[in-house]
This record gives structure tokens, sequence and C-alpha cells, in this order.
């Protein structure tokens, strides 16, 4: 990914950051509707983002290269 412009990395880090996100909330959402605490949901959203983000970064470092 070194060889792509700036505009670029950052654009494509944005996506994976959204995409995290999404994730995020439907993680929150379908654990909601199981009718835990909030906390927990916050939690398990929390758990879902990260590992949503290391699998995007690791997808992008592997195509693009670093």
């Amino acid at each position: 990914m070194s060889d792509l412009p700036a505009a670029t990395r950052i654009a494509w880090l944005l996506v994976a950051a959204l995409a995290s996100v999404v994730v995020a909330l439907l993680a929150f959402m379908l654990k909601r509707d199981t009718g835990t605490r909030r906390s927990e949901a916050v939690f398990v959203a929390g758990t879902a983002f990260a590992g949503s983000m290391i699998l995007c970064l690791g997808v992008l470092a592997a195509a693009f290269g670093t």
C-alpha cells in the first residue's frame, strides 16, 4: 500500500472503518434483540468492530502489499 497516493490510502482506511462500524451496529442490534443488557451489547459491538477492523486491515495489506 506504500506505492499508493496518500489520498487513496486514506479513502481505503475510511472504507474499512465504515464497514467495521456497520458490523458493530449489526452485532449490537442482534445482541439487544436477545434481551441482554445494553452494556453487554456494547461490549459485543466493540469486539465485533475490533475484529472486523483487524480483518479489513489484513485484507488491505495483503491486497496492496506494504
